[in-house]
């Protein structure tokens, strides 16, 4: 017999156990080829992300509100870093804008409608193949860059015609301190600049943000400055004698514990204003510690009584001289990029002081004083003054080129100043001339008034622009604006010797002297004092206009002081 043979089942075993695994093996090549070609998309994705991202920061370097240069150099970035926007399936795009988390919608904060530009826009695709499975697929990157020109100054004046006395007197009148420092201590201290990153190195923080909220009392800013000053990285040639005077004040134990902000937000007093979308972009920019001082000051004086500034005026032809003066409201510091908002703002914007001064200045000895008294009484000129605030703001930048190509414009317009011959009000409130001006008096014995209070006003200048260039601590950082007509205290009282001449323009009276006596000291006085006053007011004008611009107050003209101009580097924000 033939032995029968079994292997049906098993054949068919081992045939489903080929299939098995033959399908196995279909999945796994599926797989591999599948990887190859997700691996293949995600290097292209990455590749056209990184052409993107230089192609942006390229552009991003040169934008500006015509577009073309930065489309270019976008344009030429992409092709140089190995893509062709010409070849089929690919395309570019670059697009200038505004990034600004401010006013822009999350995540990109990008908006083709804002304004000053200062972003790039780029978006790239690519028609990448699938090998083993499927058609091509399109790839696509975006990447947005900014760029931002940040601009600071500050409306002032220099030191050069003013004594070191008066610039004591001012500070000691407003910190409360006794300065007795030279003109060339204030001098290298105001020649003298610190980064923003200086400051906040100085106050132990890490953001701009979190320097300006801030809250230091005057003692403790000056103390700031003084770290930041020794501390800098800024080329200052007069770097010694500020820390030196710098120094000095600190020691001066500057009194009172009012805080004061670093920070102006939404018109609130604040030591700086900072016009950017993003407030790190301000870490480079400069500001001058003087002039941070006096605003300083002046926004812990803010509101209060007036104060008497000892040592008075230094006048050719005056005897002597008293000044008080009253902080309306300080001014600010400015530090941010250019142009107007979406609200037609100013972006950068600095605002002058209002202040309120009282100069009372004794002329000449009365005439006939030995005949009515054994003293020598004083004829005074009292004049009481308002100054409205003025601004200045940051209108343009040109980034292009070397430094000294490079140039910021800042629009300037001066407060208008009202003032009078007379008595001040008793508060030194809002401004009115109805007392009369007491020229003598000598209790009990004589009183001379101008009869009729003289009021006058010294206009404001056009608006101006003043054009600074990139390059600090050459002689165009300071730049004033063209004097208004008639913007002098001679021609704002020119109607004054008129009036003491007019009949009735000079009141006299005493309760001992006899009227004959009485008309000849009116005679006197006309022959003697119309003479001297118009020497008298143009000294002021040379002295008390200073003064004033160094509290910030601008009156008839206006001085700049440009402190910085940063181009900004092109950094990716998405």
């Amino acid at each position: 017999m033939n032995a029968h043979r079994h292997t049906g089942p098993n054949r068919r075993t081992q045939r489903g156990a080929a299939a098995t695994l033959a399908a196995i093996w279909l999945v796994v090549a599926i797989a591999a080829l599948g990887a190859i070609d997700i691996g293949n998309l995600f290097f292209a994705r990455r590749n056209l992300q990184s052409v993107a991202d230089l192609s942006a920061s390229a552009g991003a370097q040169v934008v500006d509100a015509a577009c073309t240069r930065a489309q270019s150099t976008a344009n030429g970035s992409a092709t140089s870093n190995g893509f062709d926007a010409s070849a089929a399936g690919n395309a570019l795009s670059a697009t200038c804008g505004r990034w600004d988390p401010q006013s822009s919608a999350a995540p990109q904060f990008f908006s083709t409608s804002g304004t000053p530009v200062n972003a790039v826009k780029v978006t790239v695709s690519r028609t990448v193949p699938y090998f083993f499975l499927g058609p091509a697929r399109q790839v696509t990157a975006s990447a947005i860059a900014k760029a931002t020109d940040v601009g600071s100054f500050s409306i002032g004046t220099t030191l050069a015609s003013i004594g070191a006395g008066t610039v004591n007197s001012l500070l000691n009148a407003l910190l409360g301190t006794n300065l007795n420092l030279s003109l060339v201590s204030y001098q290298g201290l105001a020649s003298t600049r610190v980064r923003v990153s200086d400051l906040v190195a100085a106050a132990g923080v890490g953001t701009v943000d979190q320097l300006l909220a801030m809250q230091l009392t005057a003692a403790q800013i000056a103390k700031l400055m003084l770290t930041a000053l020794q501390t800098t990285s800024v080329l200052n040639t007069n770097l010694s004698t500020a820390i030196g005077a710098m120094g000095t004040i600190v020691n001066a134990s500057i009194p009172g514990n009012q805080t004061i902000s670093l920070g102006s937000a939404n018109g609130s007093a604040g030591l700086l204003t900072v016009g950017l979308a993003n407030t790190q972009s301000a870490l480079d920019a400069t500001i001058n510690p003087l002039e941070a001082l006096f605003v300083t000051a002046e926004i812990a004086q803010a509101g209060k009584a007036a104060v008497n500034v000892g040592g008075g005026l230094t006048l050719p032809g005056v005897v002597s001289s008293t000044l008080a003066v009253q902080i309306v409201q300080p001014p600010v510091l400015a530090i941010g990029e250019a142009g107007k908002d979406a609200n037609g703002k100013w972006r950068t914007f600095a605002r002058t002081a209002q202040v309120r001064a009282f100069v009372d200045v004794s002329v000449l000895p009365l005439p006939v004083a030995p005949i009515i008294s054994p003293t020598q009484p004083m004829i005074h000129l009292p004049l009481y003054m308002e100054v409205a605030p003025g601004a200045a703001w940051l209108q343009s930048t040109q980034c292009r080129g070397a430094a000294s190509a490079r140039s910021s414009v800042i629009g300037v317009q001066t407060g208008i100043a009202n003032l009078c011959v007379g008595d001040a009000p008793a508060n030194m409130g809002a401004f009115s001339c109805t007392q009369p001006a007491t020229l003598v008096n000598l209790p009990n014995v004589l009183t001379v008034r101008l009869a009729a209070s003289l009021p006058a006003s010294m206009p404001a200048s056009a608006a101006s622009k003043l054009t600074f260039d990139g390059v600090s601590g050459n002689s165009d950082d300071y730049q004033s604006v063209p004097a208004a007509p008639g913007a002098s205290l001679a021609n704002a009282l020119s109607g004054l010797s008129a009036s003491i001449n007019a009949p009735g323009g000079l009141s006299v009276s005493s309760p001992i002297l006899p009227g004959a006596l009485l008309a000849g000291v009116v005679q006197l006085l006309l022959s003697t004092l119309t003479p001297v006053l118009a020497g008298v007011l143009a000294g002021l004008d040379q002295v008390l206009i200073p003064v004033l611009q160094l509290l910030g107050a601008q009156v008839g003209t206006s001085t700049i002081h440009d402190l910085s101009l940063n181009c900004g580097e092109s950094q990716l924000v998405y």
